[in-house]
């Protein structure tokens, strides 16, 4: 009987949160000092260090995460898995389409009810753009490309990489695969702003690594998924820049219905996806999966 490696026994979650705000402040702190020097063409307030910062602090998290795995080593090829030829990359696509309009619907539903105590927050929220203009960066066209650049290449690869490839297989070895789901898809709503929304996104995620062994998968999906809220976003921007960002709270309420309708229509096919396609208890996660032979 063959003996997989398991790096994820000595790879806690905690260490991947400690290495995310060391690299996070160091990289905050060298990138002020520069800023405030003058050593670079940009004050250290300058929103151009966004899309910089979460470039290199997430691709910086994830060569960190698999240089402190030595002992046994965390490979890349039993994470990664193989091409996945015989996907029907149609489905994926529709799937994705079902899955970004239950976010968006999420999102919509969720924020109007947050609006009704925290107004004042919830219209800071929706003022935030992906895209700037001359007026809000020195240099826009730079720092458009930047950020399109992060959301549509980097986020997937490194997210992908470290919620889907490092924290499920630990939490899987430690709470078994369903909990692993669960708990990273939470973690995943949490951070990105619309618990619901992105909590259901992140179990698709898992659950197309599961069935694939393939985090390409995911990846393809989660960047495919940018692209398309990213593509609203940049028409929007070159056609009407001046309704990049909502401009009233009122306009937003208004809008509840957007949000209902994308609910009803994407919910059936999505929860029928996870529902057919949930992990059995004894199922192998795809780190341990991919070390077998496949028969």
């Amino acid at each position: 009987m063959a003996t997989f490696e398991n790096p994820f026994i000595a790879l806690k979650a905690r260490l991947v949160v400690v290495v995310f705000f060391a690299i996070a402040l160091g990289l905050a702190l060298v990138f002020g000092t520069l800023g405030g020097l003058e050593l670079i063409p940009w004050a250290a307030d300058d929103p151009i260090f966004a899309p910089v910062l979460y470039s290199l602090v997430f691709s910086s998290l994830c060569l960190s995460i698999w240089l402190v795995s030595r002992r046994p080593p965390l490979r890349l090829s039993y994470l990664l898995g193989p091409w996945p030829h015989q996907l029907a990359w149609l489905q994926l696509l529709w799937l994705v389409v079902g899955v970004f309009l239950f976010s968006l619907g999420a999102f919509q539903l969720s924020y109007l009810a947050l609006s009704l105590v925290a107004p004042t927050w919830v219209e800071a929220s929706l003022q935030q753009s992906l895209l700037l203009s001359a007026e809000q960066a020195a240099s826009p066209r730079l720092y458009n490309g930047l950020m399109l650049f992060s959301v549509v290449v980097v986020a997937p690869i490194t997210e992908e990489f470290i919620f889907r490839g490092v924290l499920l297989h630990r939490w899987g070895t430690k709470w078994g695969v369903g909990a692993a789901i669960f708990l990273t898809s939470v973690l995943f709503g949490l951070l990105h702003a619309n618990l619901i929304g992105l909590f259901v996104f992140g179990v698709v995620m898992a659950l197309l690594y599961l069935s694939t062994r393939s985090l390409i998968v995911p990846i393809v999906a989660h960047a495919i998924n940018n692209a398309i809220a990213s593509g609203f976003e940049l028409l929007t921007a070159l056609t009407a820049p001046e309704d990049l960002a909502i401009n009233t709270l009122a306009e937003f309420r208004a809008s509840w219905w957007l949000g209902v309708l994308c609910l009803l229509v994407s919910a059936p096919w999505v929860l029928r996806y996870v529902f057919y396609h949930w992990p059995q208890p004894n199922t192998p996660l795809p780190y341990f999966a991919n070390q077998a032979p496949r028969s």
